[in-house]
């Protein structure tokens, strides 16, 4: 790593949003050097010590790029005037820098940071305007001191957050409680910050270590493993044996932080208050619901479904009729059912009988893909459950919604879609915003995986038997032609699938190496289907793969369907982002809910992208450090310290994956860790297909998923709870 040290000559670029900045330095011999990178709050005049490497630049040839640097107030009446008239302090111009400069020479910061009632002095500042200008310049350089402070254990977008979060004071409150940005700052863990902990001299055995880890194990398993809580002596022992600290210490700290409100504990079992608390108002309000009058009450409801049938040309099952009458009936209904048994029919008889009968009513579901679905599926607009609750952040900048029990939501009824997919969390402000003598219809697979975060919400309230479960288990004629649909109901009764049916939409092709396999899907994605069904692979084929890692995880897979679906070319930008480079053209995946991205869209403009959204990059500028993706119709702006939430999406997980449809889908079996050769994982993923299903790899290891029927268990409450409710 070379050091290059100079004075910034000129601001040729900034990117306010994450401080990327092209700058020209003065290093005293000869011609101005270009360093670039995220410099934040770069000004005119300041030195800079810059550490990084030289880099050649297709456009703009040679330049430094900056890894990490170090700042310093510009010495000299030429410097201070330069750095002061740039506009970077606010109320600060060329004409009032120049009166300061010539009055307070090199003692102006001084001046500005200790004594700014003396520029009331001045014609044409007056003592309100002296303060804020003082203000300012302490502000400002409270960030220039976070940011020098942090720098060595955190990355500037990071040390940015900190300093919009925790202000001027930041230096300080670090110093004295430095764990404190686990929980004020997402994004940074136990283990980065741990590591500055460690150099500010902290013990091993602080207290406030083991309360942070404490909070870090619980966050993880709810995260990794879905756990709303853990036991009180499995969390003593892998504290305990992580931080190498005694039961009394860790017992200690799990009472105060139950003191002070952040866990709850009880039989045995330690939860974050969070999930605690969310689990007991799910509980509570579900029974509410089920227990609550309705005021706009539906008659006639068997009439309404005899009239369907006639009007519609169709027959209902017994098992449909029994799911549309306890829905338009009211309280809270469950229907379930795997592929091919008639939900959408279902959900659009209910609609029909609530429209008919003046109820007004909204679909929601957990992602934008399965939103999506829902809406073409019935012919009426579904929302994303965090769209239909509209987000905010409130003055800390944590997000919050719109519609919570003091704004509920303005609907007779509510119907969701995909409820598997839905975490405790987010069935808690969701249930937050509904009111009393709502219709809740809660639809879903129970057979396919339980959600990403926390909880098993869908399975729970199945398995508790208070609420009326409808499940449809009859596949009708059409799908029945859908050896995807036949297969994948005889995956969910552990039996092997039809595999040698090359006339239907579901194939097998074994391959017996991971280079073979990787080969074959490739060629598959960019020659053998496109030709032979005239289809786009980016739009019309998934590969959908059990892990990230390995041959034949989604990062393997996806830097070899790169090369053969978007390759290197000519005039065609890329850059390395991270450890990953990415080209104009790459299909891509938004991996986390982002409610502030700015998209457009036929000349409107709106904001959000959400977590498991596709797209494609459209246009890459290496030099301004952004991009911009096209989801579906829309498109969306993005700097590059952004791509933390983005990953290419020419192979993705089953996880990310569910509440969605492709029209192929290919999966490879091969020799996966055996954590995840199990039956709902396979399940899940072979209900992506739409159109057609195949398979690569070893049959034996699809032969040993079907077999293995694992369930992950959760650690919830949930069921208990709503057992429990008299």
């Amino acid at each position: 790593m070379e050091q290059i040290e100079g004075v910034v000559e000129h601001i040729v670029y900034t990117n306010p949003e994450n401080g990327y900045t092209v700058c020209l330095l003065d290093c005293g011999n000869g011609e101005p050097i270009t360093a670039v990178g995220l410099l934040p709050s770069t000004v005119e005049g300041e030195k800079l010590i810059a550490r990084g490497a030289w880099v050649n630049h297709a456009s703009f040839g040679r330049q430094f790029r900056v890894d990490s640097y170090e700042k310093s107030l510009p010495e000299g009446v030429d410097g201070i005037y330069k750095f002061l008239s740039s506009g970077y302090i606010r109320g600060l111009g060329p004409v009032t820098a120049m009166r300061l400069v010539e009055k307070y020479g090199e003692e102006t910061f001084s001046v500005l940071s200790d004594h700014p009632e003396w520029l009331a002095e001045f014609k044409g500042i007056n003592k309100k305007r002296a303060k804020e200008i003082g203000d300012d310049f302490r502000l400002k350089f409270g960030m220039r001191d976070v940011i020098m402070f942090c720098s060595k254990y955190f990355s500037t977008a990071f040390c940015t957050k900190i300093y919009k979060r925790y202000g001027g004071a930041a230096v300080e409150l670090i110093k004295a409680n430095p764990y404190m940005l686990c929980d004020g700052i997402q994004g940074i863990g136990f283990d980065r910050v741990d590591k500055a902990a460690m150099d500010l001299g902290f013990a091993e055995d602080d207290p406030e270590r083991i309360k942070s880890f404490i909070k870090h194990v619980l966050s993880t398993v709810a995260y990794g493993n879905g756990h709303c809580y853990l036991s009180a002596e499995e969390l003593k022992e892998t504290v305990c044996r992580s931080l190498s600290v005694g039961e009394d210490r860790v017992d200690g700290c799990v009472d105060d932080l139950v003191q002070t409100g952040h866990l709850t504990a009880g039989n045995g079992r330690i939860a974050l208050k969070l999930y605690s608390e969310a689990e007991r108002f799910v509980a509570v309000k579900l029974a509410t619901l089920a227990r609550s009058e309705l005021p706009f009450r539906i008659n006639g409801i068997e009439n309404s479904i005899d009239f369907l049938e006639q009007k519609n040309g169709i027959e209902y099952a017994l098992d449909q009729k029994r799911a549309i009458k306890y829905a338009t009936s009211g309280g809270v209904t469950v229907i379930t059912g795997g592929p091919g048994t008639g939900k959408t029919t279902v959900i659009k008889a209910i609609l029909e009988i609530f429209t008919a009968s003046g109820i007004s009513f909204v679909q929601c579901a957990p992602t934008g893909r399965a939103a999506k679905r829902m809406s073409e599926a019935s012919g009426c607009e579904a929302k994303t459950i965090h769209r239909l609750l509209e987000t905010k952040y409130n003055k800390e900048g944590e997000q919050t919604f719109v519609h919570d029990v003091h704004n509920p939501l303005p609907y007779n009824a509510i119907i969701v879609d995909e409820v598997s997919m839905v975490d405790v969390l987010l069935m808690d402000s969701l249930l937050h915003a509904v009111r009393d003598g709502t219709y809740l219809v809660l639809i879903g697979d129970s057979d396919q995986l339980p959600p990403v975060g926390a909880g098993n919400v869908l399975s729970d309230v199945i398995a508790s038997g208070v609420f009326p479960v409808i499940r449809l288990t009859e596949i009708f004629r059409q799908a029945r032609e859908s050896l995807i649909v036949v297969n994948a109901h005889a995956i969910n009764a552990g039996e092997l699938p039809e595999l040698t049916n090359k006339k239907k939409d579901f194939f097998f092709i074994e391959a017996g190496t991971a280079e073979d396999c990787c080969e074959l899907i490739a060629n598959l994605c960019s020659t053998r289907l496109p030709k032979r069904y005239g289809i786009d692979p980016k739009s019309d084929i998934q590969i959908i793969t059990p892990t990230r890692k390995g041959p034949m995880g989604t990062a393997a897979l996806n830097a070899a369907l790169q090369e053969v679906l978007n390759p290197k070319a000519k005039g065609k930008a890329e850059c390395k982002i991270g450890a990953v480079v990415y080209r104009e053209g790459d299909k891509v995946m938004q991996t986390r809910n982002n409610y502030d991205i700015m998209w457009s869209q036929n000349g409107l403009e709106g904001t959000g992208i959400f977590n498991g959204d596709i797209g494609v990059i459209i246009r890459l500028d290496p030099h301004d450090q952004t991009a911009f993706i096209r989801f579906d119709d829309k498109v969306a702006e993005y700097d590059f310290s952004m791509f933390e939430d983005v990953e290419r999406a020419y192979a993705v997980t089953v996880h990310k994956s569910q509440g969605s449809e492709y029209p192929i889908v290919i999966i490879p079996f091969f020799d996966f860790p055996p954590m995840l050769m199990y039956r709902s994982l396979l399940y899940t993923g072979v209900t992506r297909a739409k159109e057609m299903f195949i398979g690569v790899g070893k049959p034996a290891r699809l032969a040993q998923m079907v077999s293995t029927d694992r369930r992950l268990q959760r650690n919830t409450t949930l069921r208990e709870l709503l057992e429990n409710i008299e």
